[in-house]
């Protein structure tokens, strides 16, 4: 995958956002798989004098999978009937082996791609078709953009990628592979600098 040549300004809000407002969305929190942390805290360390370029907390560390429209306009049990789409949708999947090495320049940030990427893609096929199952018309549109990977940091300005390119290629580090037994439903705010949640319930991958 190659880097992009040129940065922007990370956009925090998207198309009907606005301060306060959260959605509901599939992720895969990932900031507590201890190798992946130890290979994002190499990476952001080599990163710490690079100026245009928010580093995100570790603790904050996910793959987002599919959003399934806005908390505020969700009618009752929503959640629940998710939860359950999702579990049928799943119940063939196993669990996740995702590998985790070279850092590369994106249009909005610095990341991490994960690897097969096809598996991502299957994932998130199957819980697309479950969400639209549940929300019907009202799911949102595929973005532009698609989570393939784990963000170490955002751009804060518009500009060339060359030094962000240099820095990243320049760091050696061990790739790292995470197993990831299960999928969040969460509550997904973005009024800070990166994405935050509360987690709703979780459907665990088996199959």
């Amino acid at each position: 995958m190659p880097h992009a040549d040129q940065v922007r300004k990370h956009a925090r809000w998207r198309q009907g956002w606005s301060s306060g407002r959260s959605s509901l969305a599939w992720l895969l929190p990932l900031g507590d798989q201890p190798e992946l942390r130890r290979l994002a805290n190499q990476y952001q360390y080599s990163l710490r004098d690079l100026p245009g370029f928010d580093p995100v907390p570790l603790e904050w560390m996910h793959i987002l999978l599919q959003e399934n429209g806005f908390h505020d306009e969700a009618p009752q049990g929503r959640t629940e009937a998710l939860l359950q789409a999702a579990r049928q949708h799943l119940s063939s999947f196993a669990p996740l082996s995702l590998t985790f090495h070279g850092g590369l320049v994106l249009p909005e940030a610095l990341a991490l791609p994960a690897e097969p990427q096809a598996t991502l893609t299957d994932l998130r096929g199957r819980l697309r078709e479950a969400a639209g199952a549940v929300v019907g018309a009202e799911l949102p549109g595929e973005p532009e953009e698609i989570d393939q990977h784990v963000s170490l940091a955002f751009s804060t300005a518009d500009g060339p990628a060359v030094f962000a390119k240099a820095t990243l290629e320049a760091t050696s580090a061990e790739p790292a592979t995470v197993r990831v037994p299960s999928i969040s439903l969460v509550r997904l705010n973005r009024d800070h600098a990166c994405n935050e949640w509360e987690v709703l319930g979780e459907v665990e991958l088996s199959g």
